[in-house]
């Protein structure tokens, strides 16, 4: 072997241990790289976890809110079915009073006919029907007078 071969073989060496160690230091910097990029993104999963966690609470919270509003709303159907029925009894107590002053009121001819289910009338006071057999009772502008009418 000559002396110029021995040379292109040592330059063809260090040639390669230098494409070599340029590959390692590239491939070293780029995982230092996607190291303190994975470290940037736990870091930022972090701060967005207390975010998620205070989102979970105002979620949790409007929850409880809403289920309150939904007992509450309940309560208030509770209540406005009880004030119906009371209604409906304080206007039967009403009807049964007027029923029963009608009843004793010699005035107030209460006779059904049963062929036509109207009843019938005296002078200024009296009973005019339909066939519901629901009565209301309606006071008129004359002093005293009443009718009573079915509706």
């Amino acid at each position: 072997m000559t002396m110029s071969t021995i040379i292109w073989i040592i330059i063809a060496i260090i040639v390669v241990a230098i494409i070599v160690a340029a590959v390692m230091a590239a491939r070293r910097r780029r995982h230092q790289a996607l190291t303190q990029r994975a470290t940037e993104m736990r870091t930022e999963a972090a701060v967005r976890d207390q975010d998620v966690a205070e989102e979970r609470r105002r979620a949790a919270e409007a929850d409880a809110k809403a289920q309150l509003a939904r007992a509450e709303a309940e309560r208030a159907e509770q209540h406005a079915q009880a004030a119906r029925q009371s209604s409906a009894y304080e206007e039967a107590r009403q009807e049964d009073t007027l029923r029963e002053a009608d009843r004793i009121d010699p005035h107030v001819d209460d006779t059904r006919d049963p062929a036509t289910g109207t009843t019938g009338t005296t002078g200024t006071t009296g009973t005019t029907g339909g066939t519901t057999g629901e009565t209301t009772r309606d006071t008129t502008g004359e002093a005293g007078a009443t009718h009573r009418r079915d509706i």
